[in-house]
């Protein structure tokens, strides 16, 4: 997301897709109260391709001094400096020309380590090593969500633009680009095209995890494979007892710590783990929620196309069809 400083206050904000600059507050996102800058006085917007800039006031706007005339567009380029209505006003300069992003803009008022962080389908917060929070676009809805690596009902609340996120001591601020809609996130693939394939040493100390679809997608050896075959283990058990499919698999998560030998906190962020590692393997493919699932304090393995392999042996093989 692009985004530029103002000069007089010394601040940086973030520019919309469409983003406006005049007089009338109610009605631009950029509001200059000076008498001689017009109700809607200019307009920046991306084009697919380029951050244009266009001039809509009487009183003129001039980049790095050259006038537009009313009506005329500017490609912009880093470092430019914008001036509205009156050459003498400090103006604008532009710092950053990224694409529109769904992003978390800083409410920290440091300069000097000032950077916004774009996200991507899913964000582990601050990092992957030592997440806290996990932001999530789901693509049916069309909505990002946040999930709070402590928070004991693993609710997930929706999130909005403008709302105040937290995370290490910091504050942020979500801003939606609506970079993700219809258009975007139609896919033809879905995870549950995929066959999971684990691969269990038989000492069951490592888990490789395979994706069999078309072609095979290796996602290496992680130590949150084994949490996803400690799942699918129960959801093949539970098929074989006869369960409905929506019955299959479902475990309290107390009872999956323990199996797994860990505490709650640990569990949840293998957890996180597994989740960002699948969205950024695939990052086009829709049904990404369906990995895990959760409700009443239970989780479950939501795909049913999978094999377990115990070394070379097939150990557990479930029914293949898709939820």
């Amino acid at each position: 997301m692009a985004y530029l400083l103002d000069v007089a206050a010394g601040t940086y904000f973030p520019l919309a897709p469409h983003h406006t600059f005049g007089r009338l507050a109610a009605s631009v996102d950029t509001h200059i109260d000076k008498p001689y800058v017009s109700k809607l006085h200019a307009a920046i917007e991306w084009n697919g391709a380029h951050w244009r800039i266009k001039n809509l006031g009487l009183n003129g706007t001039w980049v790095n001094g050259v006038a537009l005339g009313q009506g005329d567009v500017r490609d912009l380029s880093a470092n430019d400096d914008l001036r509205f209505a009156e050459q003498a006003d400090p103006g604008f300069k532009v710092i950053d020309l990224t694409p529109p992003a769904d992003m978390l803009w800083p409410l920290e008022k440091d300069l000097t380590s000032f950077q916004p962080i774009y996200l991507s389908r899913y964000h582990l917060l601050p990092d992957s090593n030592a997440p806290e929070l996990a932001l999530f676009y789901n693509e049916q809805t069309q909505q990002w969500h946040q999930e709070a690596l402590h928070q004991g009902d693993h609710e997930q609340p929706e999130l909005n633009d403008g709302d105040l996120v937290q995370f290490n001591n910091s504050h942020w601020q979500f801003v939606r680009a609506q970079v993700y809609g219809p258009t975007e996130a139609k896919s033809s693939r879905h995870i549950n095209d995929y066959e999971f394939i684990f691969n269990m040493s038989l000492d069951e100390e490592t888990t490789q995890l395979e994706l069999h679809h078309q072609q095979t997608l290796d996602l290496a050896v992680r130590s949150h494979h084994y949490l996803l075959l400690q799942l699918a283990r129960h959801r093949a058990e539970d098929a074989v007892r006869g369960l409905d499919n929506k019955s299959q698999g479902w475990v309290y998560a107390d009872q999956l710590a323990a199996e797994l030998g860990l505490d709650n906190t640990h569990m949840n962020i293998q957890i996180f783990r597994a989740r960002k590692q699948l969205v950024d393997a695939l990052p086009d493919a829709l049904g990404q929620q369906c990995l895990l699932e959760r409700r009443g304090g239970k989780i479950r393995f939501g795909c049913e196309k999978f094999k377990i392999y115990k070394g070379e042996k097939l150990t557990l093989a479930s029914p293949a069809k898709s939820c």
